[in-house]
Order: structure tokens, then C-alpha cells, then sequence
């Protein structure tokens, strides 16, 4: 019976105890505040970096960094206003229209932005110094360019061919910097197709230009394509010769070659022979060389592949 009283003291002094530790641990969070916020509203002269953020550059202009410039402040300010800028805010913006563009070298005085850097600080921090005093970044001229479309060759199935391929538009603008857009005199679109074609189709194809220097005036274009089943076919044609002086023959050996060509069906049924023409120009022969390079001298819209057998032969001039 003696134990009772003896645990029950027991527990009454833990609990005692446990009390003034929570109230030993309150008064000293509220002795860290109240010394935080004494600390912290302190005002104080430090530097700190803060990064540039760069507005209202020429369009023409395109700057060659990767980050934003950095200075180096002098602020007076409280240590909370520290803290902000230390841990949430680090950035201010300045207005670059009006620094010096030249040579690909861009040059802009701080203290031309001053009052409105002072403006953006919080509450009453004051800027007492700055390093450097200037900003300067390369940069690069930007330049527009009208380039043309054109389309990689087209798989297309046996017995057909593409008759037609337009775009609309049939070019766009590139914007970039000079150096990088003067060699560029073409755009692809992009077109994917595990399957050769065999019909006509319509379809939107988008663009790119795999460089983040460069946008496009058109992100897509329209592209109208026109498949056509085609046929070959073979011709014995007799040769000529062109721009032949007054009185001057020729015999050629052989006197005739054949001619291989393809064509749209709807295109081959109105062809005939007469509609080509081989041989070869009198300015161009050799007087030391009896033997002459044919090539076609006309053929019809629509016709392909066109093929020359033999493609030299002999000759004989009569005056």
C-alpha cells in the first residue's frame, strides 16, 4: 500500500518537469524571434550579385550569351530586404534600347538606368555603388530572308510517279542572325511515310529550323501532291543537227538511236514521235573528233527518265 503514494509522487514530478521544459523551449523560440526580427530589421551596407535582365533589345539584335549579366550592388538596406534578394529575387530589368550597338559589341552605362533600378529595389533600399558600371554583350545582327520549299524525292510505289507538287505557301521568311541565314537557300518540310505512294494527296506539314537562333515566318504549309500511273516507252528517232551552215550535210552512223522515256498515262496516249527531237549543235563540234554527244534537243511537258541509246556517234560532214 506504501508504493501507491510513492508512484503517484513519481508522476506528478515528471509532469512538472515536462512542463518547464515546454516552457523553457517556448521562452527560447520567442527569445530567437524576438532576436531574429531585432537582428534582421538592422539596416546594413553589403554587396550582393544581382543578375540583368535585358529589355526592349532592337529586334535586329540577338545577344550571343547564355546567361543574364551580372553586377555587383552596394545596397543599404534591412536584413530582411537581404534576405529577399538573396533567396526569392535576385533579378532586376534594364532597359537596353538605347546602348551603344557597334561591331558586335553592345555597351550600356548603368547609370542611365539608375532611378528606375532604384525603383524596382524593395522598399526604401538604396543603391550606394555598383561593379562594373557597365553592361557589355556580343551580339549578332538580325536578318530576314524569302527562302523556297522544296521536298525530299518521294517513294512511290511501282508504276506510279508524282506529276505535281505545290506548297502553299511555295516560301517563307527566315530571321536570324546574318552569318547563319546567308547560306541558306532552302527549307525542307518535314514528311514522314513508311508506305510508297499511289494516290493524290493533301496535307499539312510542319516546319523547322533546328537552329534556336532562327524562327520561321510559317510553322506549317500546305502541300499538295499529284501521283499519276506512268509507263515507258521507246522510240527510233532519226538524229539532226542545229545551227548547220548553208550547204553543209551530215551523215550520221548509225542514223538513228532509240529514245527510252516515261510518262503519265494520260500524257503518253497525245505523244507521238514527232513531238522529240535528238542530236546536237554545229558550234559544239570538234575538228579533231569525228564523233558527237547527242542529247535531247526537245521533248514534251510531262516526260521523264528520258534515255539516249547510243549516246555518241559517227559523223560525216559534206559541204
Amino acid at each position: 500500500m506504501k508504493k501507491e503514494p510513492a508512484l503517484f509522487t513519481s508522476l506528478q514530478k515528471a509532469s512538472m518537469d515536462k512542463g518547464r521544459s515546454k516552457f523553457f523551449l517556448f521562452f527560447l523560440l520567442f527569445s530567437f524571434i524576438l532576436w531574429f526580427i531585432a537582428k534582421f530589421s538592422k539596416e546594413y551596407t553589403e554587396i550582393i550579385p544581382l543578375e540583368m535582365a535585358l529589355e526592349n533589345i532592337p529586334a535586329t539584335i540577338i545577344p550571343s550569351i547564355q546567361n543574364p549579366p551580372k553586377i555587383e550592388f552596394t545596397l543599404k538596406a534591412t536584413g530582411f530586404q537581404f534576405l529577399y534578394y538573396q533567396f526569392l529575387d535576385n533579378r532586376l530589368k534594364i532597359n537596353v534600347q538605347d546602348a551603344n550597338f557597334e561591331s558586335g559589341r553592345a555597351i550600356f552605362p548603368i547609370a542611365a538606368q539608375y532611378q528606375d533600378l532604384q525603383e524596382q529595389l524593395l522598399g526604401d533600399t538604396e543603391i550606394v555603388n555598383y561593379f562594373p558600371a557597365i553592361i557589355e554583350f556580343d551580339y549578332q545582327e538580325q536578318s530576314t530572308k524569302r527562302i523556297a520549299l522544296v521536298t525530299r524525292d518521294f517513294k512511290t510505289a511501282l508504276g506510279y510517279a508524282i506529276t505535281s507538287i505545290q506548297f502553299k505557301p511555295d516560301s517563307i521568311e527566315i530571321i536570324g542572325p546574318k552569318d547563319k541565314i546567308k547560306s541558306i537557300e532552302t527549307i525542307q518540310p518535314i514528311y514522314e511515310s513508311k508506305d510508297p505512294i499511289n494516290a493524290s494527296f493533301e496535307s499539312q506539314l510542319n516546319l523547322s529550323s533546328n537552329d534556336p537562333l532562327i524562327t520561321l515566318s510559317d510553322n506549317t504549309v500546305s502541300i499538295k501532291v499529284e501521283v499519276d500511273r506512268f509507263s515507258e516507252t521507246k522510240y527510233e528517232l532519226p538524229i539532226e543537227m542545229i545551227n548547220v551552215p548553208n550547204g553543209a550535210v551530215f551523215k550520221f552512223f548509225p542514223s538513228q538511236v532509240s529514245l527510252t522515256f516515261s510518262a503519265p498515262l494520260n500524257i503518253l496516249r497525245d505523244i507521238s514521235p514527232e513531238d522529240f527531237k535528238i542530236g546536237a549543235d554545229y558550234n559544239e563540234l570538234s575538228e579533231n573528233n569525228k564523233s558527237v554527244i547527242l542529247k535531247v534537243l526537245s521533248f514534251p511537258e510531262g516526260t521523264e527518265n528520258l534515255r539516249i541509246e547510243p549516246k555518241q556517234v559517227q559523223y560525216l560532214m559534206r559541204q
